[in-house]
């Protein structure tokens, strides 16, 4: 536990010295409330909310001299174990706790369907940003972010395949979700999250295997 700690400790205090980080978290930000369209600009806000930690904390964090060094501080005790966990848990924690405060401002009553989601999408979301941040560093980048533009600028529902590829979206889906309007019950994103966090760790711990 006193090693996941240390780990956010030196996450938060690379990401905070770094006004490129900052800079990134505010036009991530600007991002909804320009691109979304207005009804889903608040429940936007809760799907980005989930994912600003981990690209706040994650980007450039794998090479970085602050990561280099806690491993090579820890290399002869073998917790380097300890170090990846912390590297996901920490955004995921981060994502649920914001969600779960900003969700308010778009349901009193939040149904449960959202609180089994969020915290599955954040852990995915966490995972997949590391996995490109290690072997798909530009290429990953671009990628979700093409996926976080179409999915932010398309009214819902966007089609009963597309709304279950925009993982990035599923919390705000969740809320969203009317199936008399045509768009997929609620549950649907609780199974999709289940689905994309199994894929998100299965990749993650294969690709760790393969380079270990």
């Amino acid at each position: 536990m006193q090693l996941i700690i240390l780990t956010a400790m030196l996450m938060w205090e690379r990401a905070i010295n770094l006004k490129s980080r900052l800079w990134l978290s505010v036009l991530l930000l600007a991002g909804v409330f320009v691109v979304a369209p207005k009804e889903e600009m608040l429940l936007q806000l809760v799907s980005c909310s989930l994912m600003i930690p981990a690209i706040f904390l994650l980007t450039d964090w794998n090479g970085s001299a602050a990561r280099t060094g806690l491993l090579e501080l820890i290399k002869r005790g073998d917790k380097a174990g300890m170090v990846r966990i912390a590297e996901w848990l920490v955004p995921s924690l981060a994502g649920m706790l914001i969600s779960s405060i900003i969700v308010f401002t778009v349901s009193s009553h939040p149904p449960w369907q959202f609180w089994a989601s969020a915290p599955l999408n954040a852990v995915s979301f966490s995972l997949i940003f590391l996995v490109t941040e290690k072997y798909l560093k530009y290429a990953g980048r671009t990628l979700l972010v093409l996926l976080w533009l179409f999915q932010l600028s398309e009214p819902r529902p966007l089609g009963k395949i597309i709304d279950i590829l925009m993982f990035t979206n599923y919390p705000a889906a969740v809320l969203a979700a009317d199936p008399a309007s045509g768009s997929h019950h609620p549950d649907s994103f609780v199974l999709a999250s289940l689905v994309t966090v199994f894929i998100a760790a299965g990749a993650y711990t294969l690709l760790l295997r393969r380079k270990s």
